[in-house]
C-alpha cells in the first residue's frame, strides 16, 4: 500500500502530479465571510500600523516639477515619484512605473539624486542652446550617469504599455507635449565683405 503525504487516498495528489500537463484540481470557494459578518483575520497578516510605504506616486502639475522633466524620483523614506498631470491615467501608471525602476537601479548602482538631476538640468540648458534636438531624452545620452538604469526602465515601461493597449508613439507625443518648446532660431545670413 502506497502512503501519501497528510493522509488520505493520493486522489488529490494524483490529479496535480498527472502526466497530462500542469492541470489543476477544481478549487472549492467557500464562502469568505462568516456567519458573525466579520472577515477573518489570520494572526499573520500585517497590521495598518505595520506597514510603511516604499513609495509615494503623485501627480503635479508639470509646472511644478523640480526641473524639466515629465517624471522625477526623489530620494528618501517613502521615496517620492513626481509625475506631471496627463489625461490617460495609463500614462501616469507607465512614468511611475519606469521612475520606480530607474531609482531602485540607480540605488543599486549607487548614482546619486544629486548626479542625476545635475546632469539633466545641465541637458536642458544645453537644449536651450540647440545642442540636443526636442525630443531628445537625458537619460539616453552617451554620458548619462544612470544611462543604463533609464535604458532598462524605458524597455520595462514599452512592455507594460503594450499590454495595457498603448500605442507608444500617442504615449511619446503626449510626454513630449509637456517639456520644452522647440523655439524657432532666426538666423541672419552674413554679410560678405
Amino acid at each position: 500500500m502506497t502512503a501519501y503525504p497528510l493522509g488520505g487516498s493520493g486522489r488529490a495528489f494524483q490529479n496535480h502530479m498527472s502526466s497530462q500537463g500542469l492541470r489543476r484540481a477544481p478549487l472549492r470557494v467557500t464562502n469568505p465571510i462568516p456567519r458573525s459578518g466579520r472577515l477573518l483575520r489570520p494572526r499573520g497578516l500585517v497590521r495598518h500600523s505595520d506597514m510603511k510605504p516604499v513609495f509615494m506616486i503623485s501627480q503635479v502639475p508639470h509646472r511644478k516639477q523640480r526641473y524639466e522633466t515629465v517624471g522625477d524620483w526623489i530620494p528618501g523614506r517613502p521615496a517620492q515619484i513626481r509625475v506631471s498631470k496627463m489625461k490617460d491615467q495609463r500614462y501616469v501608471f507607465l512614468v511611475a512605473l519606469h521612475e520606480m525602476i530607474e531609482y531602485e537601479l540607480c540605488k543599486m548602482h549607487g548614482i546619486t539624486d544629486r548626479e542625476v538631476v545635475a546632469f539633466d538640468v545641465n541637458f536642458e540648458a544645453e537644449r536651450r542652446l540647440n545642442l540636443h534636438p526636442i525630443d531628445a531624452e537625458p537619460g539616453n545620452h552617451p554620458k548619462s550617469p544612470y544611462r543604463n538604469e533609464h535604458e532598462f526602465a524605458t524597455m520595462v515601461e514599452m512592455m507594460v504599455a503594450h499590454k495595457l493597449g498603448v500605442s507608444w508613439s500617442d504615449y511619446e507625443k503626449t510626454v513630449l507635449s509637456l517639456g520644452p518648446k522647440s523655439k524657432k532660431v532666426m538666423v541672419r545670413p552674413r554679410r560678405r565683405i
